[in-house]
């Protein structure tokens, strides 16, 4: 008999609901995630468009209730990197870094994405000496001080006037001739006095001693450059789906993402994906609770099936 009828990787809204719904239909399962579970939705400090909530809903508060719901029904947690996968015939083991593994009827993988890197010189040199990617995790730090956000997506923004209610000046600096956050982000934004925008603004380089003390951008169409004297950097420039472990183990799109059909259905049998880790995923938190229920019940029908 399998260690688990399914195996869960990944812990946020979409792997949690994935793991209500097979344990509510009694069946053994298993969620795998490195970090404590409830994903990145932990660290945002409010939801405002996830329904139900109509003043919103802090993000922390969001996922431990989606993990009380869950574990009341019986869902198994387990702490570890999944780092190798192998599928059989009629089974699938599901191998951590930590050394333990895992058989089971069926996998799904829900583990997210993970930001995007500017790619440029300083930024790997300066992490967490001022370059950070969570103003809710790593904010603090820059109280009456300035910081420079880089992205004018939704994320972006959000981040953005969060820290604006630490730091003294943020710079949101946008590589694009416009910010692309919806209107009411970008409202809030142009209200609030401590904010700064460049947008058509490349980043080149992130520049310090021992320490950010700068960042070196480009205008578009202009060739000279100018330096921003900021005290952090914090990258939300886009997402990338967590899926560098599984390439030449399930489909990936182009970008990375598994594909799946309607279903969250992958062409392995008892394979399936759900949230932003899925292909063509709209990266919303009641997308993946969405994608989790039914990943959740596909993998029920798939087992219900194998007997």
């Amino acid at each position: 008999m399998f260690d688990y009828d399914a195996v869960i990787i990944g812990g946020g809204p979409a792997g949690l609901t994935a793991g209500l719904y097979l344990c509510r239909g009694n069946w053994r399962t298993l969620l795998v995630d490195k970090e404590s579970p409830g994903g990145y939705i932990k660290n945002i400090e409010l939801i405002e468009n996830y329904p139900g909530f109509s003043n919103g809903v802090a993000g922390s508060q969001l996922a431990a209730q989606m993990v009380k719901q869950a574990t009341t029904f019986g869902l198994k947690f387990e702490q570890a990197e999944v780092s190798t996968i192998e599928i059989f015939s009629s089974s699938k083991w599901v191998g951590c870094i930590n050394g333990k593994g895992f058989t089971t009827g069926a996998v799904i993988f829900a583990g997210g994405s993970v930001p995007k890197r500017l790619g440029v010189t300083g930024e790997e040199e300066f992490r967490d000496k001022g370059v950070i990617n969570c103003a809710f995790c790593d904010g603090g730090q820059f109280a009456r001080k300035t910081i420079v956000v880089c992205g004018g997506g939704d994320s972006g923004i959000t981040e953005a006037l969060y820290l604006s209610k630490i730091a003294d000046k943020v710079i949101v600096v946008e590589a694009m001739p416009q910010l692309n956050a919806t209107a009411i982000l970008q409202d809030r934004l142009k209200a609030n006095p401590k904010m700064e925008v460049y947008t058509g603004t490349m980043v080149k380089e992130i520049i310090g001693n021992g320490q950010v003390e700068g960042i070196r951008i480009v205008r578009n169409g202009e060739s000279e450059e100018d330096i921003i004297k900021t005290d952090g950097v914090l990258v939300h420039i886009g997402l990338d789906p967590n899926t560098s472990y599984l390439e030449g183990i399930v489909p990936l799109t182009n970008n990375g993402q598994i594909e799946v059909n309607e279903w969250m259905e992958t062409d392995l049998p008892g394979i399936f994906a759900a949230g932003d880790i899925r292909s063509d995923s709209p990266r919303q938190v009641s997308a993946a609770v969405g994608d989790g229920a039914a990943a959740g019940m596909s993998a029920q029908r798939y087992l219900q099936k194998q007997g």
